[in-house]
C-alpha cells in the first residue's frame, strides 16, 4: 500500500506541477480528535501504509514564550528533555528507542518544541511511556544541566563563527524591533551565561502540562486502541495553570527601509531581502503562497530564471513567505557571483516586484504555479511522520490541523487581481530590510 500512495502522490505531483490539469485534491485526513480530562489534546491519524507509528508530543512554548533576558530557555530544556527523569537515567529514553529499532529526536522552534519517536507498530506504547515520563518527572540534574548548558553555549559559539548565521540572526533583529521573532531560537549568548538550571525548572514546571500540549499518534493503529493507552499513560497527569500568551507584542509599522552590511572572511557575497507581511489568519497568507511559487520555486521561477539562467548574476536564488502564526516576512536569499555584481542583483529583484504589481501573470502560469504549491502540500504527507508533523504544527499555530486540509482549496482561490492588490500592499522600499554580507577586503 505505501507503493501504491507513493506512485499516486508522484502522479498526482507531475499532473500538478506541469500545469497538465487545474487539480485541487481534498485534504480529508483520517483524523480523530479525543480530548482527556486533563486538557491533553490527542490527534490520532490512521494510515496503514507502512507498519510504522509515529508519536509526537508538542508543547506550546519556544522562543516565543520567553521572557526579556532569558532567550535560549525552551531549546536548552530540550536539551535537558533527554537527561534523565525518576524512571530512566540520562541517555536512556534514545537508547531505549534504539534497542527497539526506532528513532527519535526532537527539535524547537519559536512557537513550539516537539519531540518524536517512530517505531513499529506493535512497539509504540514504549514511546507514549517515555512522553508521560518527560512529560511529569524529569529531573533536570543540577551536574547535568551544567555539562548540556555548555553544550548549548558551544553551538551558540558555532554559530557565531558561522557567517551566514550571523547574517541570518543580524537580518531579523533588524527587521524585527519589538516582536519575539527578533532573537534567536538558541538564545544570545549573555542570556545563555545567566540562566540557571532553577530558571530551567520553572520553564518545564509552568509549560510541559497536558493542557499545553498536543499528543499525534499516526500510523497502523486502531483508534479505541491508542485511546486506552493514552489514558493510562496521561490521564492522572495533574494539568497546571499556562500563563496566557496568545497575543503578540505588535511590530509597529516599518516607515523606512532598513540596511545592514556585515564583513566577514569569505569569498563572494550574500543578500537578503525581506519585506513585513501578514500571519496565518490573513486571507493574504494564501496569496503570498502563491507569489513565493511565481517568484522563487524551483528553477522555472521569475528569480531564477532572470538572475541565474539570463543575467548570470547569481548562482542561487531561495526564499519566500517565511510565517508560522504572527505576521511574518517574505524574503529573497540570494547569492550573487561577486561583489561587483551585488547593486544589479538587487536592482532585478526590485524590477521583478515592480512587474508583479503592473502587469497581470498570465492565465497559465497562474495555473502552473498553484497547482506546483498544491503538489508540495501533497508531497508533504507522503510519509507517516511528516503527515503527523503537519497535524501537530498546525494544531499548534492556528488551533486547528483543518488548516492543513484547507490549504489546497484557498490556494486555488488565488486570483491574478489578488496578486497586484497583494505585491503592491507589501512590497514597498519602506517595508524593507536589506541585509548583506561581503568580503572583508570590499568597499
Amino acid at each position: 500500500m505505501y507503493l501504491m500512495r507513493r506512485l499516486e502522490a508522484l502522479f498526482l505531483g507531475l499532473i500538478v506541477s506541469l500545469g497538465i490539469a487545474q487539480f485541487t485534491p481534498e485534504l480529508k485526513l483520517n483524523v480523530t480528535e479525543y480530548i482527556l480530562k486533563n486538557g491533553l489534546k490527542v490527534l490520532i491519524y490512521v494510515d496503514s501504509s507502512a507498519p510504522i507509528v509515529s508519536t509526537q508530543m508538542w508543547y506550546k512554548v519556544g522562543s516565543y514564550y520567553e521572557p526579556s533576558g532569558y532567550t535560549g530557555l525552551s531549546h536548552l530544556l530540550e536539551h535537558m528533555g533527554f537527561k534523565g527523569s525518576k524512571k530512566y537515567g540520562p541517555g536512556e529514553f534514545s537508547r531505549i528507542i534504539d534497542e527497539n529499532g526506532g528513532e527519535d529526536n526532537a527539535f524547537t522552534s519559536e512557537l513550539y518544541t516537539s519531540y518524536y519517536e517512530n517505531l513499529a507498530k506493535d512497539r509504540y506504547e514504549i514511546a507514549l511511556d517515555l512522553e508521560a515520563e518527560r512529560m511529569k518527572n524529569l529531573l533536570l540534574d543540577p551536574k547535568e544541566f551544567v555539562s548540556e548548558k555548555q553544550v548549548v553555549m558551544e553551538e551558540r559559539r558555532l554559530g557565531e563563527n558561522s557567517p551566514t548565521s550571523v547574517l541570518w540572526e543580524k537580518f531579523y533583529a533588524t527587521a524585527y524591533l519589538v516582536h519575539p521573532y527578533r532573537t534567536p531560537v538558541i538564545g544570545w549568548m549573555d542570556d545563555l551565561e545567566r540562566i540557571t538550571r532553577d530558571d530551567v525548572y520553572a520553564h518545564y514546571r509552568t509549560y510541559y502540562t497536558p493542557q499545553n500540549a498536543v499528543l499525534v499518534i499516526a500510523g497502523d493503529i486502531k483508534p479505541a486502541e491508542v485511546i486506552r493507552k493514552v489514558e493510562r499513560y496521561f490521564g492522572r497527569i495533574k494539568s497546571r495553570p499556562v500563563p496566557k500568551k496568545d497575543f503578540y507584542n505588535a511590530e509597529p509599522p516599518q516607515t523606512g527601509e532598513r540596511r545592514i552590511k556585515i564583513k566577514r572572511d569569505v569569498k563572494s557575497p550574500t543578500l537578503m531581502i525581506g519585506y513585513h507581511v501578514c500571519g496565518l489568519d490573513d486571507p493574504d497568507f494564501f496569496v503570498l503562497e502563491v507569489i513565493e511559487g511565481i517568484l522563487l520555486r524551483g528553477k522555472s521561477s521569475r528569480c531564477y530564471k532572470r538572475l541565474v539562467l539570463e543575467q548570470a548574476l547569481a548562482t542561487g536564488v531561495w526564499g519566500g513567505n517565511d510565517t508560522e502564526k504572527d505576521p511574518g516576512l517574505f524574503y529573497f536569499y540570494v547569492l550573487p557571483k561577486s561583489t561587483e555584481l551585488l547593486d544589479s542583483t538587487e536592482r532585478t529583484i526590485y524590477k521583478e516586484l515592480e512587474n508583479l504589481k503592473k502587469v497581470p501573470v498570465t492565465a497559465e502560469e497562474l495555473e502552473r504555479v498553484t497547482n506546483q504549491v498544491i503538489a508540495g502540500s501533497i508531497f508533504s504527507r507522503d510519509r507517516i511522520p511528516s503527515i503527523a508533523r503537519v497535524l501537530g504544527r498546525y494544531t499548534i499555530t492556528t488551533g486547528s490541523y483543518k488548516f492543513f486540509e484547507e490549504y489546497p482549496k484557498k490556494i486555488s482561490s488565488v486570483t491574478k487581481e489578488d496578486i497586484i492588490r497583494v505585491a503592491r500592499k507589501y512590497f514597498t522600499e519602506d517595508n524593507r530590510t536589506v541585509g548583506i554580507l561581503m568580503p572583508k577586503e570590499s568597499k
